[in-house]
């Protein structure tokens, strides 16, 4: 009966195997939430830094004196 007991472990690990797998998932799916929040931040102080540089560079009028 030792292929019995074989069975019954290699489907342990298996089962075991495949909760590790769904844990891997799940925290993966987290970091790229994380990740995607973190991008749309990132592009909003873009913007913001780009819109101050726009306003900081109007063209002068110099004068003849």
């Amino acid at each position: 009966m030792s292929w019995i007991s074989d069975l019954g472990e290699n489907l342990k690990k298996i089962i075991l195997i495949e909760d590790k797998i769904d844990r891997l998932l799940s925290d993966v799916c987290e970091i790229n939430d994380t990740v995607l929040d973190h991008e749309k931040r990132l592009i909003r102080i873009e913007t913001m830094v780009e819109m101050t540089a726009a306003k900081g560079r109007q063209p002068r009028i110099e004068t003849d004196r």
